[in-house]
């Protein structure tokens, strides 16, 4: 097991994973989807190298989400002004300082879902509606899913590769792509967050696109999609988070004006959605009308997001085959592969050397996954135009412990040869030397 060093403060680290970590107990997720899959038919398995790729569908994520969602936001400082149209979740303070705020899921709340899903544990009480525990120790849990629980540390190879917490570099990645990605450049485009675990940067731009004007079905489709290793991370905060940001921009305005008020306010039926006000934490109620409404706000704005859970290897092989992930709710592949991304993020994740070709013969493939030879590349360009995909890797300088880090990664790069004349080049774009060293990589085929 491994522990990585920060320099945020503690809110923002989320280091109440430990106590999920320790606490989270003998769970399973109930589905309620109609087609009567539960979460361990479908999502038991954790995946491993020689695993399929898993989608998560909509309707099974939906489905598993609690009857709340608790949530706090983000403060994410950015170092310079940007056109973007996210600018109501911006506050800009007397100093000059600008801090972008994006709602999340507190972690304490997917610790409570685990534990109450397990049957009416009673080690979960309520108390004035809020959530609570009792002192009672609850006993460590079987399921292959949480296998990490014993050992509680910031990632545990091949287990858990420490999706459920907010690291620091991907901090970096938004203030990095709110200076220097336009609209014009996000709409429109295929985006791959490889390791997204909370999937801030992602988040990020979900916010920009849910705060420009609905595009529709007259223009290209832009497509988010997430991968992360462990399907429950999607499930626990990847896609909550998702559906918070949703809430929070201006996309779901017509679902909170169409509500009419209840002609009771105190009746047991009445549901107070939260305020946008991103200095008071909350609770969203999850009812049906917002389910709805989210997926009307998907097709409004000709948006299609995707979760993918697997190993990067297992990934590749997705897109390289003629068909897609395995999918959750139909036990079917998809009908078509993943194709090709224009904009690739990733952050934190090459603090092992050893699973770096994995990530790089990802990368290659999710940005050029039938480019074979210089020639078919020539030809590729003549068609799709000159523009290279947008491939970005934020990392720390050094990994203590682990032995990963930016210099081995570019090493990894030019040692990488599993695709001949892949003529890769990695450039330094962003850093930071203060405190624990940082980098943004772009990374060039």
């Amino acid at each position: 097991m491994f522990k990585f060093g920060f320099d945020l403060d503690d809110a923002d680290i989320d280091n109440e994973v430990d106590s999920f970590l320790k606490q989270a107990g003998n769970a399973q997720f109930q589905d309620d989807s109609p087609s009567g899959d539960n979460y361990e038919e479908n999502q038991e398995r954790l995946p491993n190298e020689d695993g399929c790729l898993v989608e998560l569908s909509m309707e099974h994520l939906l489905n598993t989400l609690p009857t709340n969602l608790s949530f706090s936001f983000l403060e994410i400082p950015l170092s310079s002004s940007s056109s973007a149209s996210s600018a109501s979740s911006i506050s800009s303070f007397a100093n000059g300082s600008r801090v972008l705020h994006l709602a999340r899921r507190d972690l304490f709340d997917a610790r409570f879902q685990v534990i109450s899903e397990d049957n009416g544990d009673p080690n979960v009480v309520t108390e004035g509606g809020r959530k609570t525990e009792t002192k009672e120790p609850i006993e460590a849990s079987s399921d292959s899913r949480l296998r990490f629980l014993d050992t509680p540390s910031d990632l545990v190879p091949g287990v858990y590769e420490g999706g459920l917490k907010t690291w620091e570099c991907s901090l970096d990645l938004v203030d990095y792509l709110h200076a220097s990605l336009d609209d014009e450049n996000l709409i429109g485009k295929r985006v791959l967050e490889l390791g997204c675990g909370t999937g801030v940067p992602s988040l990020y731009l979900l916010q920009r696109i849910f705060s420009s004007p609905p595009t529709g079905s007259t223009s290209q489709k832009t497509i988010i999609h997430f991968q992360d290793y462990n399907p429950s991370v999607l499930e626990l905060v990847t896609f909550p988070n998702v559906l918070l940001s949703w809430y929070m921009s201006p996309a779901s305005e017509p679902f909170l004006s169409s509500l009419s008020a209840p002609s009771d306010p105190e009746a047991e039926d009445a549901v107070e959605y939260p305020a946008k006000d991103p200095t008071t934490a909350g609770d969203l109620p999850i009812t049906s009308l917002l389910k709805i409404a989210f997926k009307q706000s998907l097709k409004k704005y000709n948006l299609e997001v995707k979760f993918l859970g697997g190993s990067w290897k297992s990934f590749q092989t997705a897109i390289t085959t003629s068909g897609g992930p395995s999918d959750t709710q139909t036990n079917q592949v998809t009908a078509k592969g993943l194709g090709m991304y224009d904009i690739l993020l990733t952050s934190e994740t090459i603090y092992r050397t050893e699973s770096m070709p994995d990530l790089i013969h990802a990368m290659w493939e999710a940005t050029h996954p039938t480019v074979r030879s210089p020639s078919e590349q020539l030809a590729r360009l003549t068609i799709s135009g000159p523009r290279p995909p947008l491939i970005l890797v934020a990392a720390k300088v050094f990994y203590f412990g682990v032995g990963g880090g930016v210099d081995e990664f570019v090493e990894a790069v030019k040692k990488w040869n599993g695709v001949p004349d892949a003529n890769a080049e990695v450039m330094t774009i962003w850093e930071r030397n203060i405190g624990v060293r940082r980098r943004i990589l772009r990374v060039f085929w």
